[in-house]
């Protein structure tokens, strides 16, 4: 048989050129949860439940009201009258009033009237009375309702490959059926030398690697290979198994038959029944790689040889599944990184999970019971007993879960929407972090984020003389001391503040909530400041002080750490109106908004980022006539958006 010579080398890029220009097209399927690992999402996926859907108590002890163990000691220890027993998993209803306790276990719901939960530490019984030695504050040792995952938020991206982490995730929001995509890829080796392994090696004869290496390969990406066996040097049968690979799947890789030797015959079938795109890559090792179409169908084959036919495969064939399957993703095992925190150990053996965003390691530990721990990690380090803790700058080692997708930018702050647009719009993967908009300041005042988002309005910001043209300023205790003299302010945009309330209610605006029941926002958070605000100035038109209009509001005082938990009260009818902005509103129709007012969402960045790539195309998108048609009602871009505002 004549020996056909190797046609014109292509350079490298040429041929990653022509293979991102194969089309494949997945296929969307249904998939049970237990069968989802590897698979790539078809869908985003948003949860129409809180996690935990419930209050929960993170310790054992006792669940209390935090008012009454304020004057308690160990000396002097206050005595609550002991309810009875919430076990984990139970449904018993308690109502907690001033002088009552009830015991409760790690996971078991709050019972109403309890806003704390006493570690058994610190507490004893006697004759059906709890002693409690140490004081608790509000809040402390439960998670509340919406805390780790909120209800209508998006928890992964379409694109996402499923790994353990995101398994837990979608088992904790009740996915039992996941949209995935299916992407067959047929892989053939070809070969008189190889044998299956497990059978006897004769002389001459060795394993077929190949078919094993490229079927761990292709699944790693995420794609559904299809293992078609060894095929003899024989064009025959090799031509009829690739026409019923064709039939079968979306690409095919096959390994051997390749390059110029007689008994290489695989551009030849592929020149005979379609179209041969390339043959041959100016590479080493790798050269003898042939790109073709049969029937609409590509196929790559590779060398031969294992480590070339890996080494091309990582190359070109990975990268271009990945992105066919819209998942991007490195395969790392470790990575070294520098600390953007100083941490502290607990004084044992630690494994702490970790993010990464551009080298910089920060932690993602949210609590005992958060799922969010591993969904918001990328892998872990390991703090051993003696250390007491760690510098912010140390290098360190992160162990990854797997494959990972790096996020690109760490953003903290207060929670909105239009976070959402920004992503889709950069293309680029955010951490993002809600921590309000008070912890957002606090977040990139220690550089561990790279942006904050903000909307904490304030009349006139300490430090400065004048205000600035249409400006509400940022209040934040002392800028300087906060490190806010390395952070500008990029303003962002408008949005509609408002009561949540039911469709039937005649809850026309501020001036109704006297005697009807609100559930606010927590301290910190932005929403509540500027209705703080317009309350004063309600007060002041009314000619009361500000007091006396609040304390006709139960419930002013509240805070609820999300609008999601404030939307659920308006619905259950525990409250008559929340604050909250109007696209939460807009996702449930038994909600109406009733307006008070506009904040601006701003966002804060560190200089030293400013002028990294990822950075530049958030400001990109943000200033972009396409980003302010996407914004969901109720956020508008103005006349400032994207401007530059240093803190100095």
């Amino acid at each position: 048989m004549k020996r056909k010579e190797f046609r014109e080398l292509v350079p490298v890029e040429e041929a990653r050129r022509i293979i991102n220009s194969l089309q494949v097209r997945p296929e969307k399927e249904s998939s049970a949860l237990e069968n989802a690992y590897g698979k790539i999402l078809a869908e985003e996926i948003v949860t129409e439940i809180n996690v935990p859907s419930f209050p929960r108590a993170t310790m054992d002890g006792y669940a209390v009201r935090a008012e009454d163990t304020y004057a308690c000691s160990e000396t002097e220890p206050v005595k609550l009258k002991l309810l009875g027993n919430i076990p984990a998993g139970s449904d018993a209803r308690f109502t907690v009033s001033t002088g009552e306790a009830v015991e409760i276990a790690t996971g078991a719901p709050v019972p109403e009237g309890a806003d704390a939960v006493v570690m058994v530490e610190y507490s004893s019984e006697e004759n059906g009375t709890v002693l409690i030695s140490r004081p608790v504050t509000e809040g402390e040792n439960i998670m509340k309702a919406g805390s780790d995952i909120l209800k209508g938020e998006r928890v992964l991206r379409r694109g996402r490959k499923l790994g353990t982490r995101e398994i837990g995730v979608l088992a904790s929001i009740g996915k039992k059926e996941v949209p995935v995509l299916r992407l067959p890829v047929g892989i053939i080796s070809t070969g008189d030398e190889l044998v299956n392994p497990g059978e006897n090696l004769a002389r001459g004869k060795v394993y077929d690697a190949n078919s094993y290496t490229l079927y761990a390969g292709v699944q790693e990406c995420g794609a559904f290979p299809l293992l078609y066996g060894i095929v003899m040097d024989d064009e025959i049968v090799m031509r009829k198994a690739l026409e019923t690979a064709v039939s079968e799947c979306a690409l095919i890789l096959t390994s051997g038959s390749t390059s110029s030797g007689a008994g290489d015959v695989m551009y030849r079938i592929i020149d005979e029944a379609g179209e041969t795109l390339a043959h041959g890559i100016n590479i080493k090792p790798g050269k003898p790689v042939v790109i073709g179409v049969i029937k609409g169908v590509p196929i790559i084959g590779l060398p031969g040889n294992p480590s070339s036919a890996l080494l091309i495969f990582n190359e070109f064939v990975a990268p271009f599944l990945r992105k066919s399957l819209g998942a991007e993703v490195g395969i790392r095992k470790t990575e070294a990184g520098i600390l953007s925190t100083t941490l502290r150990s607990e004084g044992r053996q630690q494994l702490l999970p970790v993010g990464l965003v551009r080298g910089r390691v920060y932690p993602a530990d949210r609590g005992s019971g958060a799922i969010t721990s591993l969904s918001e990690a990328d892998g872990f380090i390991e703090i051993p007993p003696e250390t007491e803790f760690m510098e912010a700058g140390t290098p360190v080692e992160v162990t990854l879960f797997g494959e990972v997708e790096k996020p690109d930018l760490l953003i903290a702050g207060g929670f909105c929407p239009g976070l959402d647009v920004l992503e889709d719009l950069t293309g680029l993967r955010f951490r993002t972090l809600y921590t309000g908009s008070s912890g957002g300041f606090s977040v990139i005042a220690a550089g561990t984020a790279d942006i904050a988002g903000v909307n904490m309005p304030s009349r006139y910001s300490e430090g400065r003389k004048e205000t600035l043209p249409g400006e509400i300023l940022y209040n934040t205790p002392t800028i300087e001391n906060m490190g806010l003299s390395r952070v500008v302010l990029i303003k962002g945009y408008r949005r509609e503040v408002g009561l949540l309330v039911k469709q039937d209610s005649q809850i026309s605006g501020l001036e109704s909530l006297p005697g009807k029941r609100l559930i606010n926002r927590n301290r910190g958070s932005g929403t509540r400041a500027i209705l703080e605000m317009k309350i004063e100035e309600l007060a002041e038109k009314k000619g009361i002080s500000k007091k006396e209009l609040t304390e006709s509001v139960p419930g002013y005082g509240s805070g609820a750490k999300s609008e999601v938990a404030v939307c659920e009260a308006v619905l259950s009818g525990k409250a008559d109106a929340g604050v909250g902005i109007r696209n939460c509103a807009e996702k449930n129709n038994d909600l109406k908004f009733v307006k008070f007012a506009e904040e601006e969402y701003d966002f804060l960045i560190r200089k030293e980022v400013l002028d990294i790539p990822e950075v530049k195309k958030f400001l990109q998108v943000l200033n972009s006539a396409e980003f302010a048609s996407k914004l969901p009602i109720g956020l508008q871009v103005y006349e400032r958006t994207g401007e530059i505002i240093p803190f100095e």
